[in-house]
């Protein structure tokens, strides 16, 4: 990567059909106009960049960098979900329970509170993959893996119980104020999301009805749907030794 690489990048991506602008404040619209003209107002109208297509990620592959460190960092994925999916909040809710609750998902109980392998373990649902990672002493680390493992091959095969599915629903509907919209600095960080996602404006009071209507049936398919697949493995740190499975 080179000087010029970065300024052939900025020149191909700043302009103003890419820019998203989410204001929250106290600023009234002419105000804003004149301000936003002053800051992008000089920008090329259009970006130069060249289409980058859907791909399907590569899975069932073990991908090592080997490093002599304390701590290996390791990183699984499954197939994700798109917002536009009719499953997509069933994902949302498996990934909840999996991994996505901090303090109370399977994951963080048979990773760190049953066995203290790691401080942080958490999965995430993107567009393309849902994301397991987690870091861990690294003469610990296969053992680690194996777990996470077990775990969502738990998940696959027998999905949620009714009692984590109610839980769920009721952490995701009732945290989302908290977490997305406690301050001003949140609630445009939000607006941006959505229109990046394009979204409706009735977003936020469709989301909660969305996830209220998933059954458990619909999340255990989603849990069978995404997480039967052999996933892809990335291992930061000394090799596992032929114990990562």
């Amino acid at each position: 990567m080179t000087p010029s690489d970065l300024r052939a990048f900025h020149q191909a991506i700043f302009a103003r059909d890419g820019l998203h602008i989410a204001v929250v404040g106290d600023i009234d619209a002419n105000t804003l106009r004149e301000r936003l003209d002053q800051l992008f107002g000089d920008l090329p109208e259009q970006q130069t960049l060249v289409p980058v297509y859907d791909v399907a990620p590569k899975l069932g592959q073990l991908v090592e960098e080997n490093y002599d460190l304390p701590q290996t960092s390791l990183t699984l994925a499954w197939p994700g979900v798109k917002p536009s999916a009719p499953d997509f909040y069933a994902a949302v809710l498996l990934n909840d329970i999996l991994g996505g609750s901090y303090l109370t998902s399977r994951l963080y109980e048979e990773v760190r509170q049953k066995r203290g392998l790691a401080y942080h373990v958490s999965s995430e649902l993107t567009l393309d993959s849902l994301l397991v990672t987690t870091e861990t002493r690294s003469d610990c680390a296969a053992q680690t893996l194996s777990i996470v493992r077990d775990v969502v091959k738990q998940m696959a095969q027998q999905g949620p119980t009714g009692a984590e599915l109610k839980a769920s629903k009721k952490h995701l509907i009732g945290a989302y104020a908290i977490d997305q919209l406690g301050s001003t600095r949140s609630i445009a960080d939000r607006l941006l999301d959505l229109q990046i996602h394009k979204a409706d404006v009735d977003y936020n009071q469709r989301r909660a009805r969305s996830i209220g209507r998933v059954t458990l049936k619909q999340v255990k398919a989603a849990a069978k749907k995404l997480l039967s697949a052999e996933p892809a493995i990335l291992v930061v740190g000394p090799p596992l030794g032929g114990k990562d499975e």
